[in-house]
């Protein structure tokens, strides 16, 4: 098959990138021109093009499905400036979705399973009814806590178990504010891969776009993860937890609906996917510096 992923720099559309090629599939990389440079992105051949542009919509000729995970991707940076999140999660989508209709493509929109009336959960939001709305195909993936190799917190990513990782090998104490046992349901980037990769072939038709959620269907307590990434990476480090207020929707857990529809994939156990991922960052060349979260 032949795929668009947008935002093939940042950590998502990198390792989904890198991974689908591998399958042997052809995958156009797109960029927003300026991205901020990141060690495994570097040799992607990455067309640059802002997702938003109406020049982008003919990259998705020829293509069976468009992965869209250009955006904002994280709450802090969607609470300091709303009007960029609603665009570059809502706008962007739009934009794209007059592409696939035009070139009968499948737009597949990574989603939040964040339940939080926050600015950040409200783009994504806004990016569904966009979906609903067009006539264009089209299947919304509401992602759990999803981490892995591409995630790093020298270079900015945002994640718990990248920021536990990045202190733990680090050397530096692990802090988690608030209540230290509100759960994340964690999920492994490649297991998502797997479930995204067959999406173009289960979803054929004109129907409604198909509302699915992605995670491991285990809900688990920050203190739990990091004392987990604390013992794979070997370190001392302690956890301190700190307490205190958090932004609305920061201290909540976020279980994934149990009845709710899933995305098709086997997610390996916790403990195997923290082992790969910090086996991963070890390689990594960004791992050779200091943590600056």
């Amino acid at each position: 098959m032949r795929f668009l992923v947008t935002g093939a720099t940042g950590y998502l559309g990198w390792r989904t990138t890198v991974v689908l090629r591998e399958r042997g599939h052809a995958v156009v990389a797109l960029a927003r021109p300026g991205a901020k440079e990141r060690a495994a992105a570097q040799g992607l051949d990455a067309v640059e093009c802002d997702a938003g542009d109406p020049q982008a919509r003919a990259h998705v000729e020829g293509c069976d499905a468009v992965l869209h995970f250009a955006g904002v991707p994280d709450p802090a940076r969607s609470r300091a400036d709303p009007a960029r999140a609603v665009r570059e999660n809502a706008g962007t989508t739009l934009n794209l979705l007059e592409g696939c209709a035009e070139h009968d493509a499948l737009l597949v929109y990574p989603s939040t399973a964040r339940d939080a009336a926050d600015p950040y959960a409200i783009s994504k939001r806004l990016g569904e009814r966009a979906c609903e709305l067009h006539p264009a195909r089209s299947a919304i993936v509401r992602l759990a806590s999803v981490f892995g190799p591409g995630q790093v917190s020298w270079e900015g990513a945002t994640g718990a178990i990248a920021a536990f990782a990045a202190r733990a090998i680090d050397g530096r104490p692990i802090t988690i504010p608030g209540d230290p046992r509100r759960t994340r349901d964690f999920l492994y980037v490649d297991d998502l891969i797997d479930g995204l990769e067959l999406l173009p072939v289960k979803q054929k038709g004109s129907d409604p776009p198909d509302v699915l959620y992605a995670g491991s269907g285990v809900d688990t307590p920050l203190e739990d993860a990091a004392r987990l990434v604390v013992e794979t990476v070997g370190s001392g480090v302690p956890i301190e937890l700190t307490g205190g207020e958090l932004p609305p929707g920061e201290n909540d857990s976020h279980p994934l609906p149990p009845d709710a529809p899933r995305l098709e994939l086997a997610a390996r156990p916790l403990h195997e996917a923290v082992a790969s991922y910090v086996d991963w960052l070890r390689l990594h060349p960004a791992a050779q510096g200091r943590a600056r979260a």
